[in-house]
């Protein structure tokens, strides 16, 4: 049986960010535990949410204690802090890491213990989570319309798959991506779009969200050069409307490329998105045999012209063209990165021990596969 599901109230558009204040208030909260990065809180790049929610009358704490790949430790920090100043909301204003903490700690607050014990709903949320808000800016993961987070448990050194809660409200304003570098968005880009190719290929694809997936990837390959190269508000905007309907379309958010990405983010501490980058195109060679036709839809979305009617050239084709948007981004190479050879057995450990995304995974992948898929993205990046 299929089933979609979709919590949060979602505003989009330029300037959404202002209507943080009015959200928060209409959710009955007085006291918000605000969690962001350090980054985006010393470039300014949240000042419209802080004072949308100061004009609102409502109190707010800051959190920002992160980093790129947030840990079980910085989840407690950022719920011990909501306890201790009482606050009775949650507000996550960032990228995913800065979301999926503050939906993670919104758990943590509903339920108790440690994040770890929720990993794959091992776990459930059995208390009332506080209001949660989520604000993104970056147009990449779409954690602010999926329940799910990702949480490295620091005692493994491993990106575990978290059932958390979804937001309330989503506000999802590109003004708010207008600053961010060039590595960023291209890193975050390419995210989006493995959700959407995932979204469309993965186990858990279905009719009811294939529309979605594939006019974002249609969106975000048109959009995603011209907003890396110039970064204006309209290809910011495109891109922030991609990665929406991107995240909307997903579930469990990419499959095995995601696998693969989430070894080498636990191992050498990179962007999500780089990890991604490295990785997509492999896994979709991977998975085209058992599926051309859903690859050939794939390639026409990315506009990849159809020489004939033979779905596997097209499907191929279309992997090809994925390779060359990714080469053409400012993304680090899986060498440029300081992964060698010495380094594959650990990441094949790492890779296989993801079973949530590798069960997503249209087909299996095996120990022998996860090496060869290493071994050939090596040689290709020396």
């Amino acid at each position: 049986m299929n089933f979609f599901h979709l919590v949060p109230h979602i505003h989009y558009g330029p300037g959404v960010a202002t209507k943080a204040g009015d959200a928060l208030r209409d959710l009955g909260v007085r006291h918000a535990l605000l969690v962001t990065d350090q980054g985006v809180l010393d470039a300014g790049v949240i000042d419209p949410v802080l004072k949308s929610v100061k004009d609102a009358g409502i109190a707010y704490t800051v959190f920002s204690d992160l980093r790129t790949n947030p840990s079980e430790q910085h989840v407690a920090q950022a719920a011990d802090t909501y306890r201790a100043l009482g606050c009775d909301g949650i507000i996550g204003v960032g990228g995913g890491s800065s979301l999926d903490v503050a939906k993670s700690a919104a758990v943590i607050v509903a339920d108790g213990g440690t994040i770890v014990s929720y990993e794959d709903g091992a776990r459930e949320v059995a208390g009332t989570p506080p209001p949660l808000v989520q604000v993104p800016t970056t147009a990449g993961t779409g954690s602010e319309v999926v329940a799910g987070a990702i949480i490295t448990d620091s005692a493994r050194q491993f990106k575990m798959h978290v059932v958390a809660v979804p937001a309330q409200v989503a506000l999802c304003d590109p003004k708010l991506t207008l600053t961010l570098p060039a590595g960023p968005t291209a890193a975050s880009g390419i995210d989006a779009l493995a959700h959407a190719i995932g979204a469309y290929t993965s186990v858990e694809s279905q009719p009811l969200a294939d529309a979605m997936a594939l006019h974002a990837i249609s969106l975000i390959s048109r959009s995603l050069p011209e907003a890396v190269e110039s970064g204006d508000l309209r290809s910011r905007d495109q891109m922030m409307t991609g990665a929406l309907t991107a995240g909307i379309s997903m579930k469990g958010g990419g499959a095995a490329d995601h696998a693969f990405a989430h070894a080498v983010n636990a191992l050498f501490d990179v962007h999500h998105g780089v990890g991604v980058a490295l990785f997509l195109a492999d896994a979709m060679e991977h998975n085209l045999p058992h599926m051309p036709d859903r690859y050939a839809a794939v390639a026409r979305a990315l506009n990849v012209p159809s020489r004939s009617d033979d779905a596997l050239s097209l499907g191929r084709a279309g992997i090809e063209a994925v390779r060359e948007l990714i080469a053409g981004l400012p993304i680090p190479t899986l060498t440029g990165i300081g992964v060698t050879e010495k380094d594959v057995p650990a990441l094949v450990e790492k890779v296989q021990a993801d079973g949530f995304h590798l069960g997503l995974n249209p087909v299996p992948v095996t120990a022998e596969d996860t090496r060869r898929i290493l071994h050939t993205a090596l040689a290709r990046s020396s």
